[in-house]
């Protein structure tokens, strides 16, 4: 049985879903891939922002990096007003700054997050200043393509969840006790629910 059908067979309400998406437009499953580096700094950019805002800045960004490539040692040439003039906040710009310095200075190793579980990955990531547990678990679930990660504070999943699962005020308990049936692929799922909710699945 290969992951879908698993997912299908496990939930009805999230088979649904992913027959809509499959059968619409499957390729909003799918994100670019870049560097770890550049997937940590997009995660950066990304957060409490819509996701074509954080588009916007980060393909900004790229054009002022050197050969347009996101490297701790092209961030850390960018000065801080150039920075600030393609959209970032101060306190993202330190933080962006502060990732650079600790790969130039290997106090971040991010090839060896690969060889760690999920949840140490997670929490070494977090031992970083701006990288919280979201941050971290996009890291994890886009970049380190980790197969059961469920990332419960964030706002899409939550929100997709209370449509498909007609819960008003829905609680971390309660996503987490739905998402059990999942596992042990529960990055996929979510990866769907993004997809539905950006093609208007959701939209009443």
């Amino acid at each position: 049985m290969d992951k879908l059908t698993y997912l299908q067979s496990r939930d009805i309400s999230l088979a649904a879903v992913i027959g809509y998406v499959t059968e619409h437009d499957e390729t909003v499953v799918l994100r670019d891939k870049v560097s770890d580096c550049a997937s940590l700094i997009r995660a950066i950019v990304s957060q409490q922002i819509s996701t074509t805002v954080a588009k916007v800045i980060f393909n900004r960004l790229l054009d002022i990096t050197a050969n347009n490539e996101i490297t701790a040692e092209s961030l850390a040439a960018i000065p801080s007003e150039s920075l600030r003039d393609i959209g970032l906040s101060k306190q993202k710009i330190s933080y962006i700054q502060g990732i650079a310095d600790a790969l130039i200075n290997h106090r971040l190793d991010l090839v060896g997050l690969y060889e760690m579980s999920d949840e140490d990955a997670v929490t070494e990531l977090q031992k970083l200043k701006g990288i919280g547990e979201w941050t971290a678990q996009m890291f994890a679930l886009f970049q380190m393509e980790r197969e059961d990660i469920f990332p419960v504070k964030d706002g899409g999943i939550r929100s997709a969840m209370k449509k498909l699962y007609s819960v008003e005020d829905i609680q971390d308990s309660e996503m987490i006790n739905i998402a059990e049936s999942w596992r042990p692929y529960r990055s996929l799922a979510c990866k769907y629910l993004w997809g539905a909710l950006n093609i208007g699945y959701f939209k009443s």
